[in-house]
């Protein structure tokens, strides 16, 4: 089994406004994955796992949100979350939700 691991970085945690969420998402999830809420961003959600409830590589992450059709995302490293501002996010969650 992939050992399953937290957002590493304090400051990245913080800069995006990510927190571990208590809340359930219309999902299943892998054993032990995390699941963080940006709290300016209203039901997006950063996963360590994928909608099918599979366990991403280290370093690979589920940005998660609610689209037309239900929650719907896209792989997302930490690299490019790293390069990444709320905006960026933003736009990417705008340009991706209809599917």
């Amino acid at each position: 089994m992939k050992q399953m691991r937290t957002v590493p970085d304090p400051v990245l945690r913080e800069r995006l406004g990510l927190y571990l969420s208590g809340e359930r998402v219309n999902a299943p999830l892998a054993r032990e994955a995390h699941v963080f809420a940006f709290s300016t961003l209203a039901g997006v959600y950063l996963m360590e796992s994928d909608l099918y409830g599979n366990a991403l590589e280290e370093g690979q992450y589920f940005l998660a949100f609610e689209g037309r059709a239900g929650l719907m995302g896209k792989n997302i490293t930490l690299d490019d979350l790293q390069r990444s501002s709320l905006e960026d996010i933003k736009r990417l969650v705008t340009e991706n939700h209809s599917g």
